[in-house]
Formats: structure tokens, sequence, C-alpha cells
């Protein structure tokens, strides 16, 4: 039997305007209703999907992607939402569902309140008013981003749990999802991380000892409580299948103050419209809620591990910096031979009796090193000449065209003014000085002079191929490579773009 799909979201912007049409409630009668008022569906069989308290920007929402799972394996091939809003926010993205991937799937689109069905659509969702209301809910979604920030921080104060998975140790309350309550099934695990620590064993011995006990990562348990797929996240190897303790997650943990029972937030500023990108702040701006939760680790231990922490490197984690670090045009880009993941570039020095310093680089695989897994180190500076001499074998020496390279800078600025002029017939639009018909026009008389200036940029950039210079540089890494395989500061494979 064919199943229909009710996705409802509540995200929160909707704790804004506190629309009592927009609850999860409200949402589920108007989908049920018009599905009971259609003879055409009686025969389904009806699935909900509820994502409560997940932003519309983008599709990183653990029901939504439980339903494009099932989606996938056939079993759901109709999809019914209150708006097109509450399926997705970014334009681009919506346009692709509709246009591309539902028709391929055959699946039948609805969105009630837009009086939208795919299946009554000759565009198949593409058309005029379509493509006009994704535009807007995607420059609403830029007017309150502001807004929602300022609404999450007053309800983060007031001692809200609004992060959408606790750390490890720690599970959603049933009765409150504003509150966290300690999971019994992975507590324990959060202590002995801990008291290994107490004990001095650094971070990654603790890594290898999880792994040889074979005791759940994080992310093994987010998948759990979350339904959420993780595999792009867990690492794994072919002799290990199971998800692996690093380094880095030991760390973390480490040096998480929530442990301690205080609800410590805005660590990181996340981009409302863009959840990639974030960016740190200073730890004397971050907000406390004191004796929020049940605490694992008592302040006295959480206090004397950040001691230990600070007089053993080992224990510090991805957050260290030492301002004598170098980095290499080769990061990100070479992999081990053995499980393919990226190696990590590894330094220290070493003081010589005259008081000199001594500096060495290596890539190493924190993958195998914490599955106990033999992998010798390439010393940085001898893979970088390796990389850089084949890559002048592949590609001839040739001069750079100035000219050419003001041509591009000026090509760039042009795309720029264009989509400021964009966003200013948006605002002329919003004003009443210019028609619905007039701004769809010049949107896509824009877009279309966007798209010519990008396929210049793009065949000027293809006929410069420039190799010079006796330095590997990131310019030359992330134009003509994709991935180095090595291994003891042998190059044994590249991967070309």
């Amino acid at each position: 039997m064919s199943k229909i799909a009710l996705y409802i979201r509540l995200s929160v912007e909707d704790q804004i305007d506190r629309d009592e049409s927009e609850s999860i409630t409200n949402q589920r009668s108007l989908l049920n209703n018009y599905l009971d008022k259609n003879a055409e569906f009686k025969g389904f069989q009806r699935e909900e999907f509820v994502d409560d308290g997940y932003s519309g920007t983008n599709d990183k929402r653990p029901s939504f992607q439980r339903m494009l799972d099932e989606v996938k394996n056939g079993t759901i091939k109709t999809i019914i939402v209150k708006d097109l809003s509450r399926f997705m926010r970014d334009y681009i993205m919506l346009g692709d569902y509709l246009e591309n991937i539902f028709p391929f799937m055959g699946v039948r689109f609805i969105a009630i309140n837009d009086g939208y069905d795919s299946a009554k659509e000759k565009g198949n969702g593409t058309d005029f008013d379509i493509q006009f209301k994704g535009l807007l809910y995607d420059f609403y979604s830029k007017d309150i981003s502001q807004k929602v920030k300022t609404v999450a921080d007053e309800l983060k104060k007031q001692g809200k749990f609004l992060a959408w998975s606790p750390p490890l140790g720690y599970m959603k309350d049933p009765n409150d999802k504003h509150k966290i309550i300690i999971d019994k099934e992975t507590a324990w695990i959060v202590r002995k991380v801990y008291d290994l620590a107490l004990e001095g064993m650094s971070s990654g011995k603790i890594a290898m000892l999880m792994n040889k006990e074979n005791i759940p990562t994080p992310n093994k348990r987010k998948t759990e409580l979350t339904n959420m797929d993780y595999k792009y996240n867990i690492i794994s190897t072919e002799a290990r299948e199971n998800p692996t303790w690093t380094f880095g997650t030991v760390a973390h943990i480490l040096s998480n103050e929530n442990y301690t029972g205080t609800y410590v937030y805005n660590m990181q500023e996340r981009s409302v419209l863009n959840s990639g990108s974030i960016k740190n702040i200073p730890k004397e701006k971050w907000g406390r809620v004191e004796n929020h939760h049940e605490a694992i680790i008592s302040k006295e231990d959480f206090d004397k591990v950040q001691q230990i922490k600070e007089k053993n490197r080992f224990l510090k984690g991805k957050n260290t910096d030492y301002p004598w670090r170098n980095k290499s045009p080769l990061q990100g880009f070479v992999r081990c031979p053995t499980c393919n993941h990226i190696l990590t570039l590894t330094q220290s020095k070493h003081v010589r009796k005259n008081g000199s310093f001594k500096y060495f680089k290596y890539f190493r695989c924190r993958i195998c090193k914490c599955n106990n897994v033999e992998h010798k180190g390439s010393k940085v500076e001898l893979l970088e000449e390796q990389v850089l001499s084949l890559i002048k074998e592949k590609y001839r020496e040739v001069d750079t065209n100035k000219n050419d390279a003001v041509n591009l800078k000026e090509l760039e600025k042009r795309i720029t003014n264009l989509q400021d002029k964009k966003m200013a017939y948006f605002e002329k639009y919003k004003l009443g000085k210019m028609t619905k018909a007039k701004f769809v026009e010049s949107k896509s008389n824009i877009d279309e002079e966007i798209e010519k200036l990008e396929e210049k940029i793009k065949v000027s950039s293809t006929t410069q191929e420039v190799v010079k210079g006796n330095e590997l540089t990131r310019e030359m890494m992330e134009k003509y490579i994709d991935s180095v395989i090595c291994e003891n500061s042998i190059v044994q494979k590249i991967i070309w773009k």
C-alpha cells in the first residue's frame, strides 16, 4: 500500500509571532482534513514526520531526512505540507526538489495553502508563482534572521535547552524538550573519560582504550536518540566497522563545562541561514545558567582536569594553538592509504643545547593510531616537494597574464554589483515601488547576466593553467588536486581533478 507523508515543522521563527495556526496540532488537523475531503487519498496509509524546533533554511532535520529515506526506498509516493515554507525556505533547494528530485522519483507534492499540487501543474513546480513565492520565503528568512537569534538568546537565558542534541551522557526530557536529564545508558562513559584523565592518561591513549573496549561513541548514541543518519560523521575503518573514538572526541568531552550542571551556551556563533558557517566566541562572552541540570562531573574534578590540560598539551585538543605553528597547503588533501581518512598535521619543537629550536612537521593518521593500526608518518617538507614536482610534470610552466587577472577581478566585481542590484529591486517591490511582474522580469534578466559572467570566469580560469615558482601553494592544490594518498614520506597516488 502506498503511503502519504504528512510533513509538519515548527521552528524557532514561529515563537516570534506565536501564531496558533503554525502549531503542530493545527498543521496536523489541516493536513488530515484535506486528505479526508479528497476521496482519491482514502486508500493511502498516512505517516507523520514532525520536526519541532528546526529552521527551514536547510534540510538537516531528523524527520525530514527520515522521510527522504522512505522516498528513496519507494515507500512514499506523496508528500503533503501546510505550505511551501514548512517544507523548505531555501528557494533554490526548494526549486530543485520540485523541478528535479520529486519528478524523477515519481513523488507527488502538495502544499495546501499555496494551492500547489504537482500532479496538476504543467511545469512540475517551476511555474511563475511558485518561483516567486520561493524567492519571497528566502528573503523573509534573511529579514527575520536577527529576530530568531534574539528570541533564541532570550529562551537560553531562561534556561531552555535549545540545541537539537545534548552532549554525550544526557538526553532530552521526554516531558519537556527544553530540559535535559542524565542518560543512564552513556553517563558512565563520560565519568570514565574524566577518571582516566585524572589518572594522567592522555587524550590519545584514552581514545585507544575506548576503541579497544568497544565503547559507543557520542555520534553512535546521537543516532540512537535522534534517528539521524550519521554515516558521514562517524569515522570507521575496514579493520573497525564501529565508530571510532579520536583524540578530538575525548578532548571535546574534557572541555565541556555542561557536565558540571551549568548550562553553557553561545560558545559559537552559527549563521541562521547557513548552518555550516561557525565562528568561535571568546570564553568571557559565553552565556551561563548555574545549577541548570544534574551534574555528571563535579566542578572540582572538572577544574582539576582543566589544570592537567594546561600542563599536558596532549589533552588540550583541537583549539590548542602555538605561535610557532605553520600550516601546509597539503592540509585537507592528504589521505591515509589504509582508512582513506584525511591525515592530521602534527607539529613539535625541540630545544637544542644552545637554546635554539628545531621544528618537526608530520602528517599522521589519528584514526589508525586510535585503532592501534600501524601508519608511518610523512614529513611535510618531503611531501610538498614531491607534490609540486608532480604538478609541474603534468602542467607546463607558463607566465601569468596580469591583464587577464585584472579582467577576472572586474568580472567578479560586476557579479557583486548585479547581486546588490537584485536586492535593491526586491526592496523596491516590498515598498510598492515596483510591480511583481516587473520585479520577476528584472530578476530573471540579472540572473541571466550573472550566469554569462560566471561562464566567462570559468573559461578564463581554464585557459590560465599556471604552475609557477618553487613553492607549493594552496591555490595549486585547490586547482589541480582532489587528494594525495601517502605514507612514510612517499606519495603513493595523486587523484587529479
